[in-house]
């Protein structure tokens, strides 16, 4: 007790020190997380992780901190400017402050009470320890998530869910400025948290009546998307926007900024069917390309599983100029309809959506195009800029070393209801994990990474890792991707992966199989965690 008082003591000296946060500045280099966690026990398995977020993606990049025998950690948090981490240990799920080049240190004791179960020193002491205190109101969680509110919402419209979402918010901030025992850059990112999770919820409105007449009815995801097709939002849904905090000088330093626009590049009256409409409009379809994307719409009209999803998407990225241009005209509208509502067509939120355009190239690891580049030209937010202009420095060709052990395979010249049986008898003897995935699929990368750190503890004497993808995936994003991940990679043709998905009835991706070392199939599935993974692995290793 007396330690978690002197810790609090230097953090609010070291608070009364400092100046008021500042505007964030771009500035990439690698903040330094240290701590020791109390109790620790290696055979405990506990779940570590931490979020390092990049607001041009919209995305985190996953890191999990080596902790030593006696609970001791540190780590390099690669960051583009100050801006909240998001750290998951055990069944915490937190955010903290973070500087490049700065050290932020933490006592962590799970046991504890919630605010005394993390004690900061170092960098943003004060904030990340109040950011702790239970009598501080930092998240709104999600609706669409919260089976209880999807009942309490079901059958309301649209605007009565926006002025639930609204009081609340209201509500938290009131509870908030109140709390008067907390700093006021602390109180202040507390509420644009809280405001920026209102807007996620605001953002997901037709979603969230969506989920919730889905659960009451007691019928299909697909069911439900098809009863809402032509429900549509009141044409002034979207003016909320002007009386949030979209555009406040700390809002960078906010995990979840990239909620303020998640959703708005769509308009009011969202058509869900408007690429594939749009490619019938401009695409020089071939007539079997044609009959697909009738399919589709009819499919998701009559709100029917559409079982060659994996088809659809290859089509979809086959129209590189076509999708091009319609997602031209979508960010340009976005864009000319947010500077409307916010009377600033230079503001935040707007160079925001101007960032996310560059998405598509970014991800893909494929230098900017020129409209991209035209787009990237209006922006004048530094961070935005200096976080492109980085990224796509790194997009240009070069020579990459790397230490993992990925090998690119052929794949057997077998029929196609041959090749997985094919592919299997190569590692008889051996624990096999296979995972179909697509480098267009975030899902997918992601858990590639939770997974990746498995392979240090597990000799490849013992599993092969396998993994599968077909064309629908950018062959050169394949080729720089699979650097990064150690086992036997292969690219599939159209015949062969569409044997696979029609014969394990994919909708979606990823999708995971387990084989035992006589080549069973014994488990299959989307997602485990890391640790239940690598449980299931040493399950099957240990058999006789």
């Amino acid at each position: 007790m007396s330690r978690l008082f002197t810790f609090l003591c230097l953090s609010l000296l070291f608070n009364l020190a400092q100046a008021q946060l500042p505007t964030p500045e771009y500035k990439k280099g690698q903040a330094i997380l240290s701590g020791t966690i109390a109790n620790y026990n290696p055979d405990d398995n506990l779940i570590f992780k931490i979020g390092a977020p990049n607001i041009v993606m919209g995305t985190a990049e996953t890191l999990y901190p080596t902790v030593e025998a006696d609970g001791s950690f540190t780590i390099n948090i690669p960051l583009y400017h100050s801006a909240q981490v998001r750290m998951i240990i055990g069944n915490a799920d937190l955010v903290i402050l973070l500087s490049p080049e700065k050290e932020t240190n933490v006592t962590i004791n799970l046991s504890n009470l919630p605010g005394k179960q993390f004690v900061y020193s170092g960098q943003y002491a004060t904030i990340n320890n109040e950011w702790c205190q239970p009598e501080l109101i930092t998240k709104i969680p999600p609706v669409y998530r919260d089976g209880d509110l999807l009942d309490s919402i079901a059958g309301i419209s649209a605007n009565e869910f926006k002025e639930r979402c609204i009081n609340q918010y209201k509500q938290y901030i009131a509870h908030n400025n109140t709390q008067s025992q907390f700093s006021e850059d602390t109180r202040t990112l507390a509420n644009l948290s809280c405001a920026f999770d209102c807007l996620e919820n605001l953002q997901a409105t037709h979603y969230c009546l969506q989920t919730a007449y889905q659960k009451k009815e007691n019928i299909t995801r697909e069911q439900a998307f098809a009863a809402f097709l032509d429900i549509h939002l009141p044409d002034d849904f979207h003016n909320y926007l002007k009386d949030f905090p979209v555009n406040h000088p700390l809002a960078l330093y906010c995990y979840n900024y990239r909620n303020v626009v998640t959703n708005f590049l769509y308009d009011t009256h969202y058509d869900p069917l408007s690429m594939e409409k749009y490619l019938l409009e401009n695409a020089p379809l071939t007539k079997e390309e044609q009959t697909l994307i009738h399919q589709y719409e009819a499919a998701f009209k009559a709100g029917v599983i559409f079982r060659q999803q994996n088809d659809l998407m290859t089509l979809i990225r086959k129209y590189t100029k076509e999708r091009d241009d319609c997602n031209w005209k979508i960010f340009s509208e976005a864009k000319k309809r947010l500077g409307h509502i916010l009377q600033d067509s230079t503001c935040l939120p707007v160079d925001y959506i101007r960032a996310i355009y560059m998405r598509s190239s970014l991800y893909n690891l494929q230098p900017l195009t020129s409209r991209q580049e035209i787009m990237a030209s209006e922006i004048t937010n530094p961070i935005f800029i200096g976080i492109i202009q980085d990224m796509n420095r790194q997009m240009q060709p070069r020579k990459k070393a790397t230490t993992k052990k990925y090998i690119i395979c052929e794949a057997p010249q077998v029929a196609e209801e041959e090749l997985l049986d094919a592919l299997i008898a190569r590692h008889k003897g051996k624990v096999q994990f296979i995972d179909f995935w697509a480098t267009w699929c975030g899902g997918c990368r992601q858990i590639i990474k939770e997974y990746e750190p498995l392979k240090k503890d597990i000799s490849e004497d013992k599993v092969a890792f396998i993994y599968l993808t077909g064309p629908s995936s950018i062959k050169k994003t394949w080729e720089i991707l699979i650097e990064d991940i150690a086992g036997e990679h292969y690219w599939l043709d159209k015949e062969q992966w569409e044997y696979l998905w029609t014969h394990f009835q994919m909708t979606g991706l990823p999708m995971y199989l387990l084989i035992d070392k006589q080549g069973n199939i014994v488990k299959r599935f989307t997602h485990i965690t890391a640790k239940e993974l690598k449980d299931l692995l040493e399950q099957e290793i240990n058999k006789i």
